[in-house]
Order: C-alpha cells, then structure tokens, then sequence
C-alpha cells in the first residue's frame, strides 16, 4: 500500500512536501488549487513503469495521463531544473507472498525468508539542461537521480535497511577509460556506464563475498527502475581465488563463477611450488602418481578435483593439511597463484573485467513489488465517463479487469467476469444508522446488482456477448420492469456501473483512483456512493479520490460518528484541502474526529452552503418580524 506521497517543481506543486495516505484518501478543493496535479505526479509513474518500452525513462504522454512536454509540467517561472516526485510503500504481507512471483528470482536466493517492511522511493528527472540534446528529452525525459531504500525484516526479526541511488556519470568512455577495461563489452555494459551509482555497506559485503574485488561502477536501468549491476572485478585476483578454492574445497560453492571450471587451468608454476613444499612428505605418492602433478599438461581445476578425490582418505587429509598452512600465510596460496597468473597474462590483456549482477536479493524484491504495484494494481477512473451506448466496445485483454478510464470497457469486463466469485461488504451492513460491515462471497454480477439497488440507480443489471458487434448492457429500473440499454435510461447508470465493476474486481493492495465519481449523480447516490468507498478501504483496497462532492464528505462524517465501536472510519479516512496561494499549491489535512466533527474547518472547505443555510434563517427571521410589525420588508 502507498503510504506517502511527494512532488515538488511539478505544475503548481512547487515545494516537496509529503502527504500522507490512508486507505481512503480525499482530495478536495477549488477548481485549479492542485489536486489533479498530485493524481497525474501519480499516473505518471505508472503509466511509464507499464510501458513496454523500457529504455524510456519517463512517458509523459501515455495510457493514463496526456501531460505534454517536460516544460508544459515543470513549475512555472521556477529556478529548478528537476521535477521530483517520491513516495513510500508499506507492503501487505498478501503482497508480497502471493503477488510477486519468485520465478523471476534466481535459484540461488529461494531459501531467503525476508518481510519487506517499507520501501521508500525518490525521482527526480529533467530534460538535460544546457545539453545539445536538450530538445530532445523535452518528449522523454532523463533520470537526473534515483534512490530506492528498502527496509527488510529477516528470519531473526531483526531490522536491516538496504539503499541504492543512481545518478548520470558525467562521462561514459572517461569512465571506461578510468575503470582500466576495454571497450569491447556489450552494449548492456557500455550503456550501464551511463551512470554512478551508490550502495549500501550490507549489500557491498553480500557482493564481495561472490566476487572479493568487486567495485560497482555502473546500472542498468528499465525506464528508472535498476535491473543489474554492473561491478568492476580484479580477473587474476578472482581466478586465483577460484583455483585456491579447488584446493581448499571438495566441491565449489560459489553461487557465481567468473569461468567455468573446465575451463579455467591452474598455472603450473602453483604445482611446481606444491611439489617442493610437499614432495619429502609426498614422496612414494607423488612417484605413484605421477599424473597427479602432471607439469606442462594443462590441469584445469575440474581435472584436479577429480584426480584429488582419488586419492587415499588418510593422505588427502595430510594433504589437506599441508594445503591449509600454506593458504593461512599471507604470502602463501594466494599469492602464489596471483604472481603465476600475471606471469603468464599477456602484456595486452586487461587486468579488470566489467560484469553485470542481478540486485541484490532485497532489492531485487523490492523493485519486483513496485513493477507489480504501478503497472498492475493502479486502477484510474477518469471524470469523464463514456456516453450510454446500445453496444459497447470488446474488452483490451492485455488486462481482463480493465474498464478503461473512461468506463468503455465495462460491459465486456462485466460480462467476463459476471460468474467469478468475489469478497465484498454487502449493502444490508449499510441499511442501519450502526453500520457493522460484514464479508460475504458473492458472484460479480449478484454484488453489481447488489450495489446499484442500494445507490438507488437500477434494479439489476444484464450483459450479453455480441460477437465482433460487442458487448450488450441493459438495466431494469424495477424488480419486474423490462431491460433497457443505457440510452433510455438516467446517465447516472452509466456513471456508476464502471466505478463498481472496476473497484469489485480489485484484488487487494489495489491503488484506485477516481476524478470526480461523484458527476451526474444525484445527492443521494453521492452520498451512498461514500458508503461504497468506505466497504473497499475496509476490505483492504486503496482509495484516491478528487472531489466537489460535500454530500460524499458528510456521509462519511457522519458514519464516524455513528460507529459503535472503535475507530475504524477515522482510522482509515485522510481529508486534504487543496487551495491555490499565489500560483502555489498549499495541502491541509482536514482531521475527522470520532464523532463526524471537523476539528480544523479551513475557511473555504464546503462552508458555502452552511453560510447561505445560515443567511436564509436570519433573512427569514428578519421578514417575520418585519410583516409582523407591519414594516416594509428594505427598511
């Protein structure tokens, strides 16, 4: 779940400040105060993770949200060159262990047993000011910084935290130049170069232990998420550390090898020294085999663990031994091979290799969850929902839950999906003034109807599969009335159905956003309407919403209030006020208390119809009393 949210330098969200998120969050405000700006700060990291295309940085202009270019977005008259844009996540443990997949992680990590507890994330993009290229990222923005901190809870409860910040490299080939490589890596590698990147100490020592000289020098980005790691290794420092394990272990326990053992041959200048520490003890053996220490024939280190296991079990320990003392000395094994192996490297081959590591685990979960939450799990419902049509388009299959953000696909979506069982609050938890909100598992269509009965919209509600025409929606007005398509009927069924069949069919840990839900609709299906948000917060769905509505407001004032126990609406329900100071927008959180009050009224905030209901009471007053003293009503 999202927890928190910031932009800064975005539209008129000029400075960074965060706002914190409740399962259902209101937005509400004047007219061009700020509260779209916030949603679309929103849209646009998800619709840019979902696109298909992962080289693009930032998609301004996609499926959720149109913003032009990067000067069209970036605060006006500001003397910043980046837009930032930040939140944090807490994830819910149905999340993590149902929703990413293990599949994408390698085999080597399957046995980890970690909790992500927050994730904290930081954007900040521009168009490269003062670049020649500088039109060019106006339509696609770069990556100015990353940074990604991921708090984990592991086997043993304890808390450790892992962070990763990207930023560009100032120069791709000074940096090849400076890391002492050829430039003949592959164009993962080269492009990696592009930027520095920082790492936490926990996740530098995970990497050393695979690779002891490793240096990490670059990332490899999809859109601004990191995938890989491109690290800077020592070859002869990591070959020799491979080939003094052959000596010191049975079998190789290294999760990543730089070559395979088949192909990695011991120097023999390292047997060499072998024999002479060790022949006066070794003497009959190494006569009885003679191949063991076979000089000039090229042992590579599978052939020596082979021949090593042939060996009497007393003497490979005495071997083993002798083997342990010399590594134990600091200019013993090691070194040994180290020097052998730069006697025989040629004078043009580099020292230093660049390879490319996934993340480390922690945070390979961590952007796994983000790529599942932002491309997958954030729903938008736009204001302007489709007109009633007599038939309706087929559904986008890319994903079979999607109404669209006009509603377009509702029908299709309804008609798919109308048998699939799903958990909800049913509206009979709504009927009383003591609401206690109860799950039932019910079929799409039975919690559809369900819901429509309760706003008061239609009876019931039937979809029917046309073929290549499309889909069929009618309603029934009454229990036994007759089906209509939606063009003889009120708009506001049309407005409502797409909000239901979307928000039923979220799973939880679903972000949903609405613009405006409550257009075309009648005071009282906005009020109900409230009730219906409110079920989906309490069944563990996230709920965003801009509105004008003061009658959604007050329903859920007013079931704080009248809650028996505890404080389940409070605690689940943040306010903001937005209003727009000097070209500024300026966020209030407006407190609910447990009993419907509004501790902090801002001025503005629906006040202006309890000042008119105040001024018809005193201007009424003032007519009684006028015609009962018999004075003209303008004295």
């Amino acid at each position: 779940m999202i927890t928190q949210w910031t932009a800064a330098n975005f539209k008129s969200v000029v400075k960074e400040v965060p706002i914190d998120m409740a399962p259902l969050t209101i937005l509400a405000g004047p007219n061009s105060s700020g509260k779209s700006t916030l949603l679309q700060s929103l849209l646009l990291v998800s619709q840019t993770l979902a696109n298909k295309v992962g080289s693009r940085s930032v998609i301004l202009n996609g499926m959720l949200t149109h913003l032009g270019q990067f000067d069209d977005i970036k605060t006006y008259g500001s003397e910043h060159d980046q837009i930032t844009i930040g939140w944090t996540c807490h994830p819910t443990a149905e999340a993590q262990a149902g929703r990413i997949s293990n599949a994408r992680f390698s085999n080597y990590i399957f046995w980890r047993n970690y909790t992500i507890k927050e994730i904290t994330c930081k954007l900040a993009f521009d168009n490269n000011p003062g670049s020649p290229e500088c039109d060019q990222f106006q339509l696609q923005p770069r990556v100015f910084l990353f940074s990604i901190s991921v708090l984990i809870s592991g086997e043993d409860k304890t808390d450790r935290r892992y962070n990763l910040t990207i930023s560009p490299s100032t120069s791709e080939v000074a940096k090849m130049e400076n890391c002492e490589v050829d430039g003949s890596g592959t164009e993962s590698i080269r492009g990696s170069l592009e930027y520095d990147i920082e790492l936490d100490l926990d996740s530098l020592e995970d990497m050393r232990e695979e690779f002891m000289t490793a240096e990490a020098v670059g990332c490899t980005l999809k859109h601004f998420l990191p995938t890989h790691l491109t690290i800077r290794v020592n070859i002869i420092e990591e070959i020799a550390r491979q080939i003094q394990k052959a000596f010191l272990e049975d079998t190789p326990r290294d999760r990543r090898l730089l070559l395979q053992e088949r192909e990695l041959v011991i120097p023999d200048a390292v047997f060499d020294s072998l024999q002479v520490r060790m022949k006066n003890k070794y003497q009959n053996l190494f006569e009885q085999n003679n191949d063991m220490f076979d000089i000039g024939s090229g042992i590579t280190v599978r052939d020596w663990r082979e021949r090593y296991r042939k060996l009497p079990l007393e003497i490979k320990r005495d071997f083993r031994s002798e083997i342990d003392t010399l590594a134990a000395d600091k200019s013993g094994l090691f070194s040994l091979i180290v020097s052998a192996l730069r006697r025989e490297r040629k004078a043009s081959e580099p020292e230093y290799r660049l390879i490319q590591l996934p993340l480390p685990f922690e945070l390979q979960k961590a952007v796994a969850y983000l790529e599942h939450i932002f491309t997958s799990s954030v729903k938008y419902l736009g204001p302007l929902r489709d007109d009633p049509k007599p038939l309706y388009p087929l559904a986008a299959y890319a994903d079979p839950t999607d109404v669209g953000i006009r509603g377009e696909m509702t029908a299709a979506v309804l008609n798919l999906h109308r048998e699939d069982l799903i958990k909800y609050i049913p509206t009979s938890a709504f009927l009383q003034k003591t609401f206690e909100p109860t799950i039932a598992v019910r079929s799409l269509d039975v919690a559809v109807a369900d819901w429509v009965k309760y706003l008061g919209v239609a009876e019931s509600v039937y979809t029917l599969d046309k073929g290549k025409l499309g889909h069929e929606m009618k309603v029934a007005l009454d229990e036994n009335g007759p089906k209509r398509d939606l063009t003889h009927v009120g708009v506001g069924v049309s407005q409502v159905l797409p909000i239901l069949v979307m928000s039923l069919l979220a799973e939880p840990d679903t972000m949903l956003v609405f613009e405006q839900p409550e257009l075309h609709l009648h005071p009282k299906v906005q009020t109900r309407l409230a009730d219906f948000f409110l079920s989906l917060a309490l069944m563990g769905r996230q709920c965003l919403i801009e509105t004008h509505s003061e009658y959604l407001i007050n329903r859920l004032r007013y079931r704080a209030a009248t809650e028996a126990d505890g404080n389940r609406v409070t605690e689940k329900l943040k306010i903001y006020f937005i209003e727009n100071n000097e070209g500024a927008s300026e966020f209030r959180e407006v407190e609910v208390n447990e009993y419907g009050a509004i501790i902090n009224w801002p001025e503005g905030f629906f006040d202006q119809s309890q000042r008119e209901v105040e001024e018809i009471l005193l201007a009424a007053m003032k007519k009684k009393r006028a015609k009962k003293n018999g004075v003209p009503e303008n004295v």
